[in-house]
Protein backbone atom coordinates (compact mmCIF):
# COMPACT_ATOMS: atom_id res chain seq x y z
CA UNK A 1 0.00 0.00 0.00
CA UNK A 2 1.21 3.51 -0.84
CA UNK A 3 1.30 6.21 1.80
CA UNK A 4 -1.13 9.07 0.36
CA UNK A 5 0.14 12.63 1.22
CA UNK A 6 -1.51 14.30 4.19
CA UNK A 7 -3.86 16.47 1.92
CA UNK A 8 -5.38 13.12 0.59
CA UNK A 9 -5.21 11.36 3.64
CA UNK A 10 -7.65 14.19 4.93
CA UNK A 11 -9.73 14.13 2.21
CA UNK A 12 -10.75 10.42 2.85
CA UNK A 13 -10.75 11.27 6.39
CA UNK A 14 -13.66 13.10 5.72
CA UNK A 15 -15.52 11.61 3.46
CA UNK A 16 -15.24 8.67 5.26
CA UNK A 17 -16.63 9.64 8.40
CA UNK A 18 -20.39 8.93 8.42
CA UNK A 19 -20.12 5.01 9.46
CA UNK A 20 -23.72 4.92 8.09
CA UNK A 21 -23.22 5.73 4.23
CA UNK A 22 -21.10 3.63 2.26
CA UNK A 23 -17.58 4.95 0.43
CA UNK A 24 -17.56 5.54 -2.88
CA UNK A 25 -15.03 4.85 -5.93
CA UNK A 26 -13.01 2.48 -3.84
CA UNK A 27 -9.52 1.73 -5.07
CA UNK A 28 -7.24 -0.75 -2.96
CA UNK A 29 -5.21 1.95 -0.53
CA UNK A 30 -8.17 3.64 -0.08
CA UNK A 31 -9.95 0.88 1.19
CA UNK A 32 -7.23 -0.02 3.09
CA UNK A 33 -7.02 2.98 4.85
CA UNK A 34 -10.73 2.84 5.21
CA UNK A 35 -10.24 -0.66 7.23
CA UNK A 36 -7.84 1.18 9.34
CA UNK A 37 -9.60 3.96 10.47
CA UNK A 38 -12.70 2.19 11.24
CA UNK A 39 -11.67 -0.98 12.53
CA UNK A 40 -13.51 -2.07 15.67
CA UNK A 41 -16.45 -0.27 14.79
CA UNK A 42 -18.37 -3.25 14.13
CA UNK A 43 -21.07 -4.94 11.88
CA UNK A 44 -23.53 -1.42 11.90
CA UNK A 45 -20.25 0.24 9.90
CA UNK A 46 -21.06 0.87 6.44
CA UNK A 47 -17.68 2.17 5.71
CA UNK A 48 -15.98 -0.52 6.92
CA UNK A 49 -17.88 -3.53 5.55
CA UNK A 50 -17.52 -1.84 1.75
CA UNK A 51 -14.20 -1.86 2.30
CA UNK A 52 -13.44 -5.33 3.73
CA UNK A 53 -15.67 -6.29 0.92
CA UNK A 54 -13.48 -4.54 -1.53
CA UNK A 55 -10.42 -5.84 -0.38
CA UNK A 56 -11.82 -9.86 0.14
CA UNK A 57 -12.68 -9.78 -3.63
CA UNK A 58 -9.60 -8.00 -4.97
CA UNK A 59 -7.61 -11.20 -2.26
CA UNK A 60 -9.82 -13.80 -4.28
CA UNK A 61 -9.01 -12.74 -7.69
CA UNK A 62 -12.58 -11.42 -8.71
Amino acid sequence: MDVPNSDIRELWLIQSRDCTQEPLSLDYDRARFILSVHAGHGAVCHQYLTASAFCSRRAAGH
